[in-house]
């Protein structure tokens, strides 16, 4: 207990207050304990969690010192050596015969431990430093994962430390070092395919009964993160607009990671919610980014894909439907963009549906067109996600009005009341009439179709009898 309020509270603390901690760098105390931290081997009696916050605490202290070389310096004396430790257990020359030894696994996690809570403590400051020593450990990190390919925990602490390196990384890097990380990612990502780690992780996960469903593939999480991280915009801006000799694509680690990801995720798995989250988190900055991307995937990914976005947008956890619309707003946007330029966009890929009078193949936003009419008028719909389902709705309508026309005509048809099919069909034409709402995907008209959402849901809602 003691060593928790230690180094989780009281050391975090004294760090975050910039005075008290530009006084207690210069203590011998202090000093001590970096010299002990660095290079002694009581500390690695901690745990990892308590390891992680500790390299954390000690690295943010480097913003305190206020000479910027003695900044640096300091870094490097703390982790320098961590880094160097792991590089040599890396490199021995009877790694494969002890790395599954209990005390060989323990050090190697817990120097994984301390390098991901360096990586948590990047300030603008001490950002190049600790690129330095992300870089020096890259090749450690690529043969271990080699080596411990079946051992989740290793994994798991493998990808975390890249997942922390990126989110702190991305917004300092220059074309140089983006094209630094995105080789190491390239790498990483092509071994964690070739053994096959994340099948192997699923199933070892499936089999823990006793594991709590928070922590039930927590493997499969980190790489779902690590992906969504390389997806940042900070990361794909920069290196789009850098011209350095044989920087990777971007765009082909994400394929590489979809490779992976797309057959692992099963609409079971999606029942998991954590994971669930972090799936659709990914999946909706990837179409905003890459939508191109997902439309050249083979039949059955794209058809994973899909099929996980209809199951997505009727979850119970809004965050979850809301990333679920702005993916399907991608995918329609990138279609109604490709027909106006007279390319196919996504008309290579169909869907098979269910209809009364038997299987239907349909395009992709037709098929997302009945599915969001069908959300919006006759299911529990959340109002607060209306502006979200305009951005989706609206291509959806500009690539298939006759598709609308027909749907539209075919419910008017169903209402028996006249008064009430007299204001529905209001409301449908208001819906696309108002407002001078035009054929084009802007800002300015986007605000107008949310608009237009809003007044029709609260229209029909008022005497719709929805179930």
């Amino acid at each position: 207990m003691s060593q928790t309020l230690t180094c989780q509270k009281l050391l975090a603390t004294v760090v975050r207050r910039k005075h008290t901690c530009a006084y207690v760098v210069q203590l011998d105390s202090w000093c001590d304990l970096t010299r002990a931290f660095a290079s002694g081997r009581s500390l690695f009696s901690l745990s990892g969690r308590l390891q992680r916050s500790l390299a954390e605490t000690l690295a943010c202290a480097a913003s305190c010192i206020k000479d910027p070389e003695a900044s640096v310096q300091y870094l490097r004396d703390l982790m320098g050596p961590v880094a160097g430790c792991l590089l040599e257990n890396a490199s021995r020359s009877d790694l494969k015969s002890v790395a599954h030894q209990p005390d060989v696994i323990y050090m190697v996690c817990c120097l994984l431990e301390r390098l991901r809570g360096a990586a948590r403590a990047t300030q603008p400051r001490t950002q190049k430093v600790l690129f330095e020593m992300g870089h020096t450990a890259m090749k450690s990190l690529l043969t271990l994962l080699e080596v411990y390919k079946n051992q989740s925990e290793v994994v798991y602490m493998i990808l975390k430390f890249v997942v922390d390196f990126i989110d702190g990384q991305a917004v300092f890097l220059d074309g140089k070092e983006t094209s630094v990380l995105m080789s190491f990612c390239l790498r990483l990502l092509q071994i964690y395919s070739s053994h096959n780690i994340g099948k192997v992780m699923l199933s070892l996960s499936s089999t823990l009964r006793s594991e709590s469903q928070s922590e039930k593939y927590k493997d499969l999480r980190a790489l779902l993160r690590l992906l969504t991280n390389i997806c940042s915009k900070d990361l794909v801006g920069f290196l789009s607009d850098s011209n350095i000799e044989g920087s990777p694509d971007i765009a082909e680690v994400i394929y590489v990671g979809l490779d992976i990801v797309t057959p692992l995720i099963s609409l079971d798995l999606l029942k998991y919610p954590k994971l669930s989250r972090d799936y659709f988190v990914l999946m909706s900055h990837l179409l905003e980014v890459y939508p191109e991307k997902v439309a050249h995937l083979n039949r059955d990914a794209f058809g994973r894909i899909i099929g996980s976005l209809e199951f997505g947008l009727h979850n119970q956890d809004g965050d979850v439907v809301e990333r679920c619309l702005t993916a399907v707003n991608a995918l329609a946007s990138y279609h109604f963009k490709e027909r106006l330029g007279g390319r196919g966009g996504l008309s290579s890929q169909l869907m098979e549906s269910e209809r009364s009078n038997g299987k239907l193949h349909e395009s992709i936003s037709s098929h997302f067109l009945r599915l969001l009419l069908q959300l919006l008028l006759f299911e529990d719909f959340r109002m607060e996600l209306a502006g979200s389902a305009a951005d989706a709705l609206l291509p959806l309508l500009l690539c298939e009005q006759e598709l609308y026309q027909r749907l539209v005509h075919e419910l008017l048809g169903k209402q028996h009341n006249p008064t009430v099919k007299s204001r529905l069909a209001v409301a449908f034409h208001n819906l696309t009439s108002s407002n001078n709402l035009s054929s084009a995907l802007d800002r300015p008209n986007r605000q107008k179709f949310r608009k237009n959402l809003r007044t029709f849901l609260g229209e029909v809602s008022g005497f719709m009898q929805i179930k």
